[in-house]
């Protein structure tokens, strides 16, 4: 396992450090927002000041605050344009970059992670992490650093102006703002608590979603919508209430302080204007900064509680990136080359926990263009033995050689494209039938996308369809049946055209008539080329014109023949068949 050890800014910076120019550019914009009021303000002291004196006003005396006036709006403007310039050239590329970089590092998780999760949890996270990072750079650009700048200039310009009144705004920030960053961490801590609720809260609905058809058929739309009921009750709300209770508090103490600073800053001016310290002029150029550095600071500390909530909510989805990674492969893993399609098992030991051993020291030679059935009864490690040659785990102890390769040296990549794999539940993407069939061969043409259809005994039916092979089939293959979804697989299997083909059981869900024709298919794969085959099969009679048959039992191999042999004698494997034959299927 490898861990994606960076932390989540450190993560941001990566993704936006190839567009660094960009990103000051952008926000040069922030920064002529935070200086304007300044600017502006000081133009209207310099008129209040013209207009105070005696006499007639000349355009040369006027000159300088419209200057001042026009330049600011002018330095606004030209910095804006800028930034939308700079955000086209960079903030599409960033999110597209940050996306991947997310979806890369999760089909990279571990097999397990995906069996004990939720999806729609995961996928939640996945979007969350790019919908929280824009929030927290609009944040950054609007939101945040506007208050924040206006309210730093504005202070400065006051300094410049009145010392006196600068130390007075300043005591009051030195008391308010440290008590409001304390108030909203907290705030922050329980928000990203809420998030992590809402995530749960939002992949148990997507399981709803996937399942609408199960909850139709038994009548349970009630009981799930009172589950999810039941969970905003005992979990989501009162955190949620928690954070609006905590959220009011602040507010009225903040409140509070904010109201008695105002009230002394004018009992404070006026003072001032009495004792003849501040003109006129003074006196608009300050109180208008005064407010607009005590609106700003106000507005920056809410702002900043926002963005630390914007900033929980993404640590929150960012605690994917923080699974460890599944490094199944070698650094230099070589790529496999299959030429016969030999699969040795040594010594195979495998366990999902210590106390729960599935395959034992299990040795099983199979040779090139052998076919082998693999039956047994449920957990006896049946899928388990198919998962360890496709690499989906690492065994225990032991072997996997293909070819005289062992799989333990190759990628996994060039391990799964190499087998052929058709599972018992064939679950397709919500794209068009062409598509799904193709999606076995990256540069398949349609030609040899339609000649597999027609072996899988598929193409008739397609053509009957009003687009086609661009008829879509709905999420997951819905709008499929059981033996479309196989014949999309095996037409699959054709058009991939591997040395070695795995079935996991490819029928046992499906009609015996559709088993016999998904059964006539699969035969000619069988019959086509020299592939080694092994079927695991609950249903003995898709199996018993295979080459051999091995008969698995708590994870040990405890039989081993053709189907003349194995019935030939009082063992395990005849027991299954003449139970299937008394009572089940021939």
């Amino acid at each position: 396992m490898k861990k994606y050890k960076i932390s989540p800014f450190s993560f941001v910076w990566q993704v936006i450090k190839p567009y660094k120019v960009a990103y000051v550019v952008m926000m040069l914009a922030p920064f002529a927002n935070g200086i304007y009021p300044v600017i502006y303000n000081y133009a209207v002291k310099l008129l209040i000041d013209l207009f105070s004196k005696d006499g007639q006003i000349t355009f040369d005396q006027s000159l300088r605050p419209i200057l001042v006036f026009i330049s600011a709006q002018a330095v606004l403007d030209v910095a804006w344009r800028c930034h939308n310039i700079a955000q086209l050239k960079s903030m599409p590329y960033i999110l597209e970059d940050m996306l991947c970089k997310v979806c890369e590092h999760c089909f990279n998780l571990p097999y397990t992670y995906f069996q004990n999760n939720f999806s729609g949890s995961i996928v939640a996270k996945i979007k969350g992490i790019g919908d929280k990072y824009y929030k927290i750079h609009a944040a950054i650009e609007y939101k945040v650093s506007k208050p924040f700048l206006v309210t730093i200039f504005s202070g400065i310009a006051i300094a410049f102006t009145n010392i006196e009144i600068f130390l007075f705004i300043t005591s009051f920030t030195l008391i308010y703002s440290p008590l409001a960053y304390y108030f909203f961490y907290k705030l922050s801590k329980i928000e990203g608590e809420k998030q992590e609720s809402w995530y749960h809260l939002f992949g148990t609905v997507s399981d709803r979603v996937s399942n609408i058809f199960n909850i139709f058929s038994f009548a349970r739309k009630n009981a799930e919508i009172e589950k999810i009921r039941d969970y905003y009750k005992r979990v989501h709300n009162p955190i949620t209430i928690r954070f609006f209770k905590y959220d009011l508090v602040i507010s009225i103490i903040l409140s509070i302080v904010y109201w008695i600073f105002i009230l002394s800053l004018f009992i404070y001016v006026i003072h001032l204007r009495n004792l003849g310290i501040i003109t006129i002029g003074d006196i608009a150029f300050v109180m208008a900064l005064s407010f607009a550095f005590v609106e700003n600071s106000w507005d920056a500390t809410m702002q900043i509680k926002d963005f630390l909530e914007d900033v929980a909510a993404f640590k929150s989805a960012y605690t994917i990136m923080e699974v460890e990674q599944c490094t199944i492969d070698k650094t230099n893993a070589s790529e496999l080359l299959v030429k016969s399609g030999e699969i040795n098992f040594k010594d195979l030991t495998f366990s999902y926990s210590d106390s729960n051993v599935v395959l034992s020291k299990l040795n099983l030679c199979i040779k090139p263009g052998q076919k082998i059935g693999i039956v047994g009864h449920s957990g006896a490690g049946k899928s388990t033995l198919v998962s360890l040659l496709l690499k989906n785990f690492k065994p225990v102890r032991g072997q996997i050689i293909i070819d005289h390769q062992d799989i333990a040296d190759v990628s996994s990549d060039s391990l799964r494209s190499s087998i052929t794999y058709i599972p018992q539940d064939v679950i397709l993407f919500h794209r068009s039938i062409g598509e799904n069939i193709g999606y076995a061969k990256e540069s398949a043409t349609q030609n040899e996308i339609e000649q597999a259809a027609k072996h899988a005994k598929i193409h008739d039916f397609i053509m009957s369809l009003r687009d086609g092979y661009k008829t879509l089939v709905g999420e997951r293959g819905i709008k499929l049946s059981g033996g479309q979804r196989q014949r999309i697989a095996i037409a699959r299997a054709f058009l991939k055209n591997t040395r070695i083909l795995v079935i996991d059981e490819a029928t046992s869900s499906l009609d015996s008539e559709t088993e016999k024709d998904i059964q006539h298919s699969l035969n000619e794969i069988f019959d086509s080329r020299n592939t080694t085959v092994i079927a695991i099969a609950h249903r003995l009679s898709t199996i018993k014109h295979m080459d051999r048959i091995i008969v698995l039992e708590n994870g040990c191999i405890v039989e081993d023949g053709s189907l003349k042999e194995l019935l030939k004698h009082n063992g395990k494997f005849k027991s299954l068949w003449e139970h299937q034959v008394n009572g089940m299927i021939v």
